[in-house]
């Protein structure tokens, strides 16, 4: 079965009008929106869709903007399309998108932490001149050494992000990146602003982050869906409330290790990419380092629908082995033959035909193939007297393997705990 990582994007993604096409076609985006406007005292549907750009751009405003956008997109694609991520990560902002839509944040509490965040950042003192920049081309030892010679006294430049293996970004105080531009622009090397409005993750965020720990210090922090990753250590939260208190504080001031994140994504066998927000800036990072993994974003839904129905495909397909592989492994409690030919024999050999079929054809299986697999399952566990914990132990993850759950539910119940 396929797995897909989710991405979430950062401050610098948004753009008037996000969010309006998404709220119009589906009413859980719109009470997402409606959620969070009850929850700030403003209305962040009509700052997004319809708001001033300066205005969005404001940290405060921009940070649960996007996160709201975020969490919205993600609530759609699991309820219409049934995206079931193996691991999520986020860029900077976006990592508390992740963890919202991974259900160890409350979505409220999510967005109301992101717009003290943005307004604590503001702020900080040091960064009213603060400002940041994409660079691209030139090796890590000779950029550290830039930053040292443009840094003077309290204008400082530092190392923000690794976003991929060619891109750096870099933050500090507006004059300081204003000597590094030049020196890089003689060295030919790519220097791209970013729409921020401060210097994010460097020494002039330090207030901003002390603050931040008081907040997070009293949030509730509850066990994810699925794992997160760390801006700051690029590996999975290990779900205890300290450490995610220390990180998420330690996250505004040191570089986003996205690039270790994308190979910790990778190893984990990602092998299907969605970025859940607006526009497409960490799925093309992600082409950048896996140019064969298929990609989408929430701005393009066709795209989604596409990659959604290969991702089930490959789920299908592979149903049927699953089926046949459990019933094998499952242990006979019971001492009947007949009852065993009847039961397990005969319907595991037609589904081991209809398998067989199936590959030497390179075909997928139909809904009513698939039904048979499921019902052989069945017959299989009334006739072994096998164990209810144990049946719905094997159904749910044959679901969760195939991303079949959308044809077949496992509940509790008297006959076998399990419903078709």
């Amino acid at each position: 079965m396929t797995k897909i990582g989710m991405l979430f994007p950062g401050q610098g993604s948004q753009f008037v009008g996000m969010g309006a096409t998404l709220a119009e076609r589906h009413a859980i985006a719109r009470r997402t929106f409606e959620e969070a406007s009850e929850t700030l005292g403003w209305d962040v549907m009509k700052l997004c869709a319809e708001g001033d750009s300066a205005r969005l751009t404001e940290t405060a405003n921009a940070q649960p903007a996007i996160l709201t956008y975020s969490v919205a997109a993600y609530r759609v694609l699991s309820a219409e399309w049934g995206v079931r991520p193996a691991l999520g990560a986020g860029h900077s902002l976006g990592e508390f998108s992740a963890l919202a839509c991974s259900g160890v944040l409350a979505f409220p509490d999510a967005v109301s932490l992101v717009r003290k965040r943005g307004e604590f950042m503001e702020s900080a003192g040091g960064n009213a001149n603060g400002a940041m920049a994409a660079v691209s081309g030139i090796s890590d030892e000779r950029l550290g050494e830039l930053l040292s010679q443009t840094s003077i006294g309290d204008s400082v430049i530092v190392l923000a992000g690794i976003n991929s293996a060619m891109q750096r970004v870099v933050s500090g105080d507006r004059a300081a990146l204003e000597r590094l531009t030049l020196l890089l622009t003689d060295l030919s090397v790519r220097v791209t602003p970013l729409n921020v409005g401060a210097a994010f993750h460097s020494p002039y965020m330090k207030k901003a982050s002390e603050r931040l720990r008081e907040q997070l210090e009293q949030c509730q922090f509850r066990a994810p869906e699925w794992p997160v990753l760390s801006n700051v250590t690029g590996l999975p939260h290990d779900g205890r409330p300290e450490s995610l208190v220390r990180l998420l504080t330690r996250q505004l001031t040191e570089p986003v290790r996205w690039l270790s994140c994308m190979q910790e994504m990778h190893a984990t066998g990602i092998d299907r990419v969605i970025e859940s927000g607006p526009g497409s800036v960490l799925s093309r990072l992600w082409k950048s380092f896996s140019p064969e993994t298929k990609t989408a974003y929430s701005d393009d839904m066709q795209g989604i629908t596409t990659l959604m129905d290969n991702h089930r495909m490959a789920g299908y397909s592979d149903f049927l082995p699953r089926c046949l592989g459990i019933a094998s492994a499952t242990r006979n409690n019971r001492d009947d033959p007949d009852a065993y030919r009847i039961g397990v024999l005969e319907p595991y050999r037609e589904v081991e035909k209809m398998a067989r079929e199936q590959a030497e054809a390179g075909s997928l299986p139909t809904e009513e193939q698939l039904r048979k697999g499921w019902s052989m399952l069945q017959s299989m566990f009334d006739t072994k007297g096998t164990e209810t914990a144990e049946r719905i132990a094997r159904l749910v993850r044959l679901l969760e393997q195939t991303g079949t759950s959308h044809l077949f539910r496992v509940s509790e119940s008297i006959n076998g705990g399990v419903e078709i």
